[in-house]
């Protein structure tokens, strides 16, 4: 057999010694630090096989954060009384409160007025439906989206 056979040969037998799948990478997950427990098991005994989570989706009932802020609200009559300015959360995750932003004139100006979560509904055509007028809506006390001198919020450092 000739030097250069003998290396082709070396070098088909080595690529097909390498997985298809991984080559020479690491396993995507992390050794355990921790022993392994004490099992009762034979010691060949094989291991139960791992399950994998199904993958979670919105439910038809939910809705994102990023879709309902600048949505315009709408009063029963189909008139278009403000937009989402803000969403307020309490401390366990649970929306309290929504900001509209009215009396504007096209974006400017606007007064924020805060509504509670549970007002708000969807109407036709998946529009937000608050019952109530604009004047009304102008009447409420402003929200003020500032915290009291000396409070921050979405922070880890105090200035």
């Amino acid at each position: 057999m000739t030097l250069k056979r003998f290396m082709t040969m070396t070098a088909i037998a080595a690529a097909m010694a390498i997985p298809a799948t991984g080559g020479f990478a690491q396993p995507a997950t992390a050794p355990n630090p921790s022993p392994p427990a004490a099992s009762t098991a034979a010691p060949h005994a094989a291991a139960p096989a791992a399950t994998t989570q199904a993958a979670r989706h919105m439910a038809t009932n939910e809705m994102r954060a990023s879709k309902l802020i600048g949505s315009a609200v709408y009063d029963s009559g189909d008139q278009k009384l403000g937009s989402i300015a803000d969403l307020i959360v309490d401390r366990d995750g649970k929306v309290t409160d929504v900001v509209l932003g009215v009396g504007s004139f096209l974006g400017a100006g606007d007064k924020h007025v805060a509504v509670k979560m549970a007002d708000l509904k969807r109407g036709k055509d998946n529009r937000f439906v608050f019952n109530t007028t604009k004047d009304a809506l102008k009447q409420m006390a402003a929200y003020d989206l500032n915290h009291a001198a000396g409070e921050r919020s979405g922070s880890s450092t105090l200035k």
